[in-house]
């Protein structure tokens, strides 16, 4: 099943029960936090206990603005976003979304995908959730295998002999009031390979297990499996994954931790056929994916042009409260996507915009009238003359555009650029080049040429 971003509604299969399936979604809605925080891009008056990624009218769905994949009871729905080209066939719809997604959020910060280097060629796989547990079954093994994780763990026992510290109260409690005085109940950390972390990953790998068809994936899975064959068996949540703490000496399992969190934390278990079904959701909004995009990619191709390059920025105030004559506080935070400082001191301020712009919508475009605003009070309050709007690349806008706002209480005018870049992966480009990092890196140089300011 094909959704598109902000498209039209659709019926849900019959096989699938409309209530549990909300149900599903509205929880991983609550569990999204393992992977972003997208708070900021709400409305302060929306409710946001209940799931804002589709809309349901009865046994139909229609997408909203947050993109990607949902695995759920042997249905495999895929929502894709409205910069895509609507003629490209559906068959090639789901590879060619992962591509592009892959290359996205390949230097991200803010979405925490945890991604390896890898051969695996997205573009002949349509299937996310096996992309992603190949990934963490080769990573997990390769590493277990090499690197065992062993870690302190605080375990609380009744000894007869004092080990690490006295349990005051419990000894007291449980041992010195019933006689039991020669025994002692200590709270020690031993150095464990039957450890929490371990629980955690043969938890997954078994439930992963159950899920893929992709033999290497198997094969790496049942190795995970024989190297902790001596761990506990548990049952474990993506509330545990929070409890575990990494030293700097375990940098390398920071990547298997996220992949933990990312299966248990978007995801549900649920019985088919007295086996174990994994039902899975992995959806991003694009505002996100947009903003994150063209900031790391200015960070990573452009630092050495720039003293400062600066995301989420809010040090800017339009205004000052005062109540009866006297200053209260500052007021209405101005919150700049991308703040960028040259080697010069010159300052320029980028605002990402995802929406599609429209060139017969002269002089406009669709540029909201309030994005204009903004970009009005950033230089006000900021002084800085060279602001950008960045918006992805569309058909009809081949020159360049730029508002000039001029005002009695100004000495210059305001300029504001408007930026296209093409964001997403060419679908020609997609179909022709068969290496995967060699398309990545023609899109480089494309974007490399569009964003320069």
């Amino acid at each position: 099943m094909q959704l598109r971003e902000f498209g039209k509604f659709k019926e849900l299969p019959s096989h699938i029960d409309n209530v549990k399936f909300r149900s599903f979604i509205n929880n991983c809605w609550h569990n999204r936090y393992s992977l972003y925080d997208d708070n900021y891009l709400l409305n302060e008056d929306e409710d946001k206990r209940e799931q804002r990624f589709l809309t349901f009218d009865g046994n139909k769905i229609k997408a909203r603005n947050y993109i990607g994949f949902i695995n759920y009871e042997g249905e495999n729905i895929t929502i894709y976003p409205k910069i895509f080209y609507e003629k490209i066939p559906e068959n090639v719809m789901d590879s060619y979304l992962i591509t592009n997604l892959m290359y996205w959020l390949r230097n991200s910060e803010k979405i925490k995908l945890p991604l390896v280097k890898t051969d695996l060629d997205f573009k002949n796989t349509s299937n996310f959730l096996e992309i992603f547990i190949y990934l963490f079954a080769k990573y997990t093994a390769d590493l277990i295998y090499e690197n065992p994780f062993n870690n302190y763990e605080e375990v609380e026992e009744e000894l007869e002999f004092l080990k690490g510290r006295l349990n005051t109260s419990a000894y007291l409690k449980e041992n010195l009031s019933t006689g039991k005085w020669n025994k002692f109940n200590c709270i020690h950390e031993p150095y464990r390979y039957n450890n929490k972390f371990n629980q955690i990953i043969k938890y997954v790998s078994k439930l992963l297990l159950n899920e893929t068809k992709n033999k290497e994936s198997i094969s790496y899975l049942e190795n995970i499996n024989f190297i902790l064959d001596e761990v506990e068996d548990a049952n474990c949540t993506v509330y545990d994954c929070n409890q575990i703490k990494l030293n700097r000496l375990q940098e390398k399992y920071n990547l298997v931790l996220n992949f933990c969190e990312m299966f248990l934390g978007n995801s549900s278990i649920s019985k088919t056929n007295n086996e174990n079904k994994l039902n899975f959701c992995f959806l991003v909004p694009m505002e996100l994916i947009f903003e994150d995009f063209v900031y790391n990619f200015i960070k990573m191709k452009l630092s050495k042009n720039f003293k400062e390059i600066t995301k989420q920025k809010s040090s800017l105030y339009l205004g000052d409260l005062y109540i009866n004559d006297n200053f209260v506080s500052r007021a209405f935070n101005l919150k700049q996507d991308i703040f960028i400082m040259d080697l010069e001191d010159n300052i320029s301020i980028l605002d990402t915009k995802y929406k599609m712009l429209d060139s017969r919508q002269h002089p406009k475009f669709n540029i909201s009238q309030g994005d204009m605003y903004q970009m009005v009070s950033y230089a006000i309050k900021s002084g800085c003359k060279n602001l950008v709007l960045v918006y992805p690349k569309v058909d009809g806008f081949s020159d360049d555009i730029k508002y000039v706002i001029n005002s009695p209480f100004l000495e210059d005018s305001i300029k504001v650029k408007v930026l296209f870049i093409n964001f997403k992966i060419g679908y020609e480009e997609y179909l022709k080049e068969i290496d995967l990092f060699k398309l990545y890196e023609k899109q480089d140089e494309i974007i490399y040429k569009d964003i320069l300011i």
